[in-house]
């Protein structure tokens, strides 16, 4: 199934009466758009695709659903979670945004002894603290084994390394490192602070991965020396068997590793697999609980199960959430690769509803098994994918990366796998941090090879605009069900700086409620992220709340990204 496939699904299922092109784009620039060919595909189906979304959409009859009225209070109202409250769509293009790449790029290399060749912001994560500014980050350095190591920074661009004094490497603790597992692949570490602990030496919680029944397969082809075979060696005989295991923090500097048992066992399990080390911790405000994104392998191939837990260390069983599909093996053909498998999974909390980053992993072939590369070579990109309830997932009608790799000879021309945790939202900025490489999976040098080039980027995006409503040089209009909200206000995120957009507030017959009308909206021609809705010069909505209407957009070259009632 190619690109065109995935767009004509995508207007089958929004119920949408006209056609919608979907176009993808990078700061203001597109990047890719559905053009003259898949414009005459839809057409040339219009009549197909109109039976189908009549009920719904152009032909229907606006009072048979007044008694099926959804209350969303003042829940705000994304593409993501506000597709079941479309009714009718016109002349509309669903428009994808990318993050911009920051010019500093990258914020962070390999530069120190014990860092070896490559530093892996591999699952691990960035922290932003708004009361007092400071930037923390929790990375791996590899000097072949894996450190885990933490920075500083006032502003998340330009970091610091400080010699924390806790961990010896080569004799010194004049040294970042915050812990040593022996472990020599990664640790794919989460740093999870949950504001439910009461436990204050647990206030930070650090999730990590090691092999110990890996490690013992694999030392030999690793190219350690003896001495560092032995101190290796020395370290993970704490740990007796492969799983995800957990460290406690006051600090977020100071942790005790809880080296008894993992948290979570590696190993078969049922109905998921085999559990592996490409795992994610988060703790979800919404649920009130902490969810692990585990990697299983299920049916040899690279897929994800979740598992929840009350207190951060006893993980029910896991289920089943993400596995790969025909599509993705297609979308990997088109693009001169063998098939497709998600190598990671990054989930947080928003408005109610889920996104997450999912790295996709392309594969073209067959890399250095004896050097623990899985096996296969290719790339990791990570996608945007978004759910109701982090469980069942859907992916986006344009499947391109969220944070594509960079140009041949960059830091991240081979493969880019995002950070952890929550996003970090500055003002009106979200911050994607991530780890970028400059050669593929299956690499065949050494982990310490002269000849890898890693680090960090930041990409940035603005403020919740992942995804609009978009309407060209002739109006598009976006018309809901009907509905209920609390509040006062209409707010909304709109660029229509280079045009209009007017609303309307309905009754459940179609008619507008009067003064709400379209054309006694004072049109919006300016790009805001919180920009409130007027008729006739009053915003004030108290006599409409609690009441069955429907909302009428009308954007004019316009993209609208969100709006809420508040």
């Amino acid at each position: 199934m190619n690109r065109i496939a995935f767009l004509f699904i995508e207007r089958l299922s929004s119920s949408h009466a006209d056609v919608d092109i979907c176009e993808i784009r990078e700061g203001q620039r597109p990047i890719k758009k559905a053009g003259k060919m898949f414009i005459k595909l839809v057409c040339m189906m219009a009549a197909f695709g109109a039976t189908l979304s009549a009920i719904t959409a152009r032909g229907e009859d606006l009072t048979n659903n007044v008694n099926q009225v959804t209350d969303i209070g003042s829940k705000r109202q994304f593409w993501f979670n506000a597709q079941g409250l479309v009714a009718e769509s016109t002349y509309l293009k669903i428009l994808q945004q990318r993050p911009v790449k920051h010019p500093a790029n990258p914020v962070l290399v390999a530069d120190k002894p014990w860092e070896g060749t490559l530093v892996q912001l591999y699952s691990c994560d960035v922290h932003h603290d708004p009361t007092t500014g400071q930037w923390q980050m929790w990375y791996e350095g590899h000097s072949p084994g894996v450190l885990l190591c933490t920075a500083f920074s006032k502003d998340g661009l330009r970091w610091t390394k400080p010699k924390l004094g806790l961990q010896e490497w080569k004799g010194s603790k004049d040294n970042n490192i915050i812990l040593q597992t022996g472990y020599t692949d990664a640790n794919c570490a989460s740093i999870v602070k949950a504001p439910n602990e009461k436990d204050p030496a647990k206030k930070y919680k650090l999730y990590y991965w090691v092999g110990p029944e890996w490690f013992n397969s694999h030392i030999k082809a690793l190219g350690f020396s003896p001495e560092e075979e032995a101190t290796a060696r020395n370290k993970i005989n704490a740990y007796k068997r492969n799983g995800l295991y957990v460290a406690f923090s006051a600090d977020g500097v100071n942790f005790t590793p809880q080296t008894n048992a993992p948290v979570v066992a590696g190993g078969r399990q049922a109905l998921n697999g085999d559990f592996g080390d490409t795992s994610f911790v988060l703790f979800d405000e919404q649920a009130g609980r902490y969810r692990a994104y585990l990697r299983f392998i299920r049916n040899r191939r690279r897929s994800y199960s979740m598992a929840e837990s009350d207190d951060g260390v006893h993980f029910k069983t896991a289920v089943p959430v993400l596995d790969p599909t025909p599509e993705d093996d297609a979308w990997a053909k088109i693009n001169n690769f063998k098939r497709a498998e998600y190598y990671g999974l990054h989930v947080w909390p928003q408005d109610g509803f889920y996104l997450g980053l999912l790295w996709m992993f392309t594969i073209s072939g067959v890399g250095n098994p004896a050097l623990g590369m899985g096996g296969d070579d290719g790339k990791n990109q990570p996608h945007l994918i978004y759910s109701a309830d982090g469980v069942k997932w859907q992916r986006m009608p344009v499947r391109e990366p969220f944070i594509p790799c960079g140009p041949a000879g960059s830091f991240e021309a081979g493969s880019i796998y995002s950070a952890g945790d929550h996003q970090v939202v500055i003002g009106d900025e979200i911050r994607f941090y991530y780890f970028g490489v400059g050669y593929t999976h299956g690499y065949k040098a050494p982990i310490n090879s002269p000849n890898r080039y890693s680090g960090f980027g930041l990409a940035t995006l603005p403020r919740d605009r992942y995804v609009a409503w978009q309407g060209a040089a002739v109006a598009g209009t976006l018309l809901t069900k009907p509905l209920k909200f609390a509040g006062r206000e209409l707010h909304l995120n709109l660029d229509a700086s280079r045009g209009e957009t007017r609303v309307a507030l309905l009754e459940p017959d179609g008619k507008p409620f009067a003064g709400f009308g379209a054309e006694d909206c004072e049109a919006i021609a300016q790009d805001g992220f919180d920009q409130v809705v007027k008729w006739r010069g009053t915003s004030d909505l108290s006599a409409l709340a609690g009441k069955v209407i429907r909302v009428q957009f009308s954007l004019r070259q316009s993209a609208l990204y969100t709006w809420q009632f508040k």
